[in-house]
């Protein structure tokens, strides 16, 4: 056996990059390298498995504000999952939120190699990032807060983009973030005054939309050319009817040219944002209206 040559063998291969999309197929690896062929390699028979490169969770909650409440609320979890160190694995505990070993391992079992942090406070960025290097084999990225902002209000308010973008920039810096991401827009603010938002209700004291807010930061974004688009928590989550406050809030980029190959709005758990009716009594999914907006 050649040392450092693997073959796997009889697995579904999916590969989109290469435009391998579930073909039956070996993988000879040499040195950690993709090759045509290898000589005398250990083999790993994947019969009736999946092949694929690392896979890339795009939004997940594994680092920071969010996931240590809810460590606060659920002190108990931490006696579930327990998994004792090993010769090769750190010690593991938790199961609605894993420790940040755990969280590593998890994921490395479940064939994943990056996820990313969807919903960093800048506050909280600090130890959002003692959480990420904390937890092995994944790579991680983050993604800070900025729509419910005094400071992005105020500048959408004033509609200065160049200002709004340079402030979008030093966020990026300061909290070593990857992207712009928008939660409700408007309305969480709002919630501190025991209200909410709808896509153009004004934000209490600050005289402006989630609407205007989610549209300025997509101008923004671009004219910063971020590597991500603004990834969008939309208004109104899980109430009848917001399906028609999702396909308005899509239609807000119509026309923003993106400044990379890729979309102008990444929104995010959109089956939340697909319900129809007008109360609880007559609620029901519309996911079939969206799929055909999209």
């Amino acid at each position: 056996m050649a040392e450092g040559e693997l073959l796997i063998k009889n697995g579904v291969v999916y590969d989109p990059i290469n435009g391998v999309k579930g073909e039956k197929k070996d993988i000879c690896i040499r040195d950690g390298k993709v090759v045509e062929e290898v000589k005398n390699p250990k083999v790993i028979d994947a019969g009736g498995r999946v092949v694929m490169p690392g896979g890339v969770d795009i939004h997940s909650h594994i680092a920071g504000g969010k996931v240590n409440s809810g460590r606060l609320f659920r002190p108990e979890d931490g006696r579930k999952g327990l998994e004792a160190k090993t010769k090769v694995c750190r010690m593991q505990s938790g199961y609605s939120v894993p420790n940040t070993f755990a969280t590593g391992y998890r994921y490395a079992k479940m064939g994943y190699t990056f996820v990313m942090e969807a919903a960093m406070p800048p506050l909280a960025a600090r130890h959002t990032h003692e959480e990420i290097v904390d937890i092995p084999i994944l790579d991680n990225a983050a993604v800070p807060l900025i729509d419910n902002n005094w400071m992005t209000m105020d500048y959408v308010k004033s509609g200065d983009i160049d200002l709004l973008t340079a402030y979008i920039a030093w966020i990026i810096k300061a909290t070593k973030g990857y992207g712009v991401k928008i939660v409700n827009p408007g309305g969480t603010e709002a919630w501190a005054w025991a209200k909410n938002c709808d896509l153009n209700d004004a934000v209490p004291y600050f005289d402006v939309t989630p609407a205007e807010i989610v549209k300025n930061l997509a101008v923004a974004n671009e004219k910063f050319e971020m590597p991500h688009s603004i990834h969008v928590h939309g208004n109104v989550l899980g109430h009848p009817g917001n399906y028609e406050v999702t396909t308005a809030t899509y239609d807000l980029v119509k026309g923003i040219k993106p400044s990379k190959n890729r979309q102008v709005m990444h929104a995010t758990h959109t089956q939340f944002f697909s319900y129809g009716g007008t109360r609880w009594g007559d609620f029901e999914s519309k996911a079939d209206a969206i799929a055909d907006y999209v």
